[in-house]
């Protein structure tokens, strides 16, 4: 018998929840929670979670439940940022949408969200077989979209502190990654 931990469609259950809320609560109850910046933050938070998986296997070692649903993580922070994007635009009109280009702050949000593109398309197992190694070099590009969605979350935000916090785990992991990489390419 499986575990319910097993359960992807419980997990993508979980992953749903705080959407469904938004949803609900905006088109239902007509409420005035920050849509924007929540939909952004929550798609931060699973690209980091995303992009933990792999330093924290070569810190713990193999973490295999993590590991299989890294794709749905990724795919689901996506989903968040689209609907960032919607309920922004929701709020806009065609002035402020053409003046978003002119501003930086939100401008890299528009790139990174455009290079999120290309990823969920490719984010299948018929992706990954047709591709072959490009499908991972094509991925090595979640790299720039979260520095640019990092960027856009740090130059929106009043409390500055908050993505810090939030990005230290993942900057941390990274330079250790680098490190390690650099390491071993010296050994060779």
């Amino acid at each position: 018998m499986r575990r319910i931990t097993d359960n992807v469609y419980l997990f993508w259950a979980v992953l749903t929840l705080p959407a469904i809320w938004f949803l609900l609560e905006r088109l239902v109850l007509h409420g005035k929670v920050p849509y924007v910046p929540w939909t952004g933050v929550l798609s931060c938070w699973l690209l980091i979670v995303t992009m933990l998986v792999t330093p924290l296997q070569l810190l713990f070692g193999p973490l295999p439940w993590l590991k299989q649903r890294r794709r749905h993580l990724g795919v689901a922070s996506f989903g968040y940022a689209l609907l960032h994007l919607l309920f922004w635009l929701m709020n806009a009109n065609m002035g402020a949408l053409i003046r978003s280009f002119l501003r930086v702050e939100i401008l890299v949000g528009w790139i990174s969200f455009a290079i999120m593109i290309p990823l969920l398309l490719t984010s299948n197992d018929q992706s990954v077989r047709k591709m072959g190694t490009d499908w991972k070099r094509l991925q090595r590009w979640v790299y720039p979209a979260a520095v640019l969605a990092y960027i856009h979350w740090l130059m929106t935000t009043h409390v500055v502190i908050e993505p810090v916090l939030y990005a230290a785990p993942l900057i941390v992991l990274t330079i250790w990654r680098i490190i390690r990489y650099r390491n071993r390419m010296r050994r060779v």
